[in-house]
């Protein structure tokens, strides 16, 4: 569900911090996981914490940057820009900036929960950003682990024709089951209005 407020007195409190991202593409899909989980309640999930570790991403194994993957395809931008995260053209020091807000300024709009691993959670934070940002940490790392995917094994054991047909079968899966997802998602608030 989401809440539009207009003409209210805005009381924002600033929550940022200042983070050193690795520049591996992984490391950049997992800090904007990161934000996109800052944003609401606190999850305690081993796994969910894991994938929200960008200093250590060189420790995640190819499964869980699968499901990293997925995770961010299905927390895309598309469905989180007006709602929890904001555009803006200047953040001040930084190019993303966190703040709770206990009143909200005329037609910004804000969802009241979320659902992250299978689990409802609630708003708690929103998130305004610099469109660079958004172009550091999602678009840009995205196409990069679409290239690497993509691209031949340097290895000289070669895998077996199969082998390519079963990864790119996983991922077609993958892309089909979030676009399912985000569908059934979407769907669902139309069935309580």
């Amino acid at each position: 569900m989401a809440a539009v407020m207009g003409r209210t007195q805005v009381k924002i409190k600033g929550v940022g911090r200042s983070v050193i991202v690795p520049g591996d593409p992984i490391a950049r899909l997992m800090y904007y996981f990161d934000c996109v989980c800052t944003c609401v309640e606190p999850d305690s999930d081993y796994t969910i914490r894991r994938l929200r570790d960008y200093r250590n991403y060189h420790r995640l194994t190819g499964e869980e940057e699968a499901q990293l993957i997925v995770l961010c395809l299905a927390l895309s931008p598309d469905n989180l820009v007006g709602s929890v995260f904001h555009q803006v053209n200047d953040c001040g020091s930084y190019a993303n900036e966190f703040v709770e807000i206990s009143a909200l300024e005329t037609n910004l709009v804000v969802t009241d929960s979320l659902l992250i691993g299978g689990q409802q959670k609630k708003v708690q934070k929103v998130m305004f950003f610099e469109k660079n940002w958004l172009d550091n940490n999602f678009t840009e790392p995205l196409k990069a682990v679409q290239r690497r995917l993509n691209r031949p094994p340097q290895h000289h054991i070669e895998p077996s024709k199969r082998h390519y047909s079963l990864v790119r079968l996983c991922l077609t899966l993958t892309i089909l089951i979030t676009a399912l997802l985000l569908a059934v998602v979407k769907a669902v608030p139309a069935l309580y209005s």
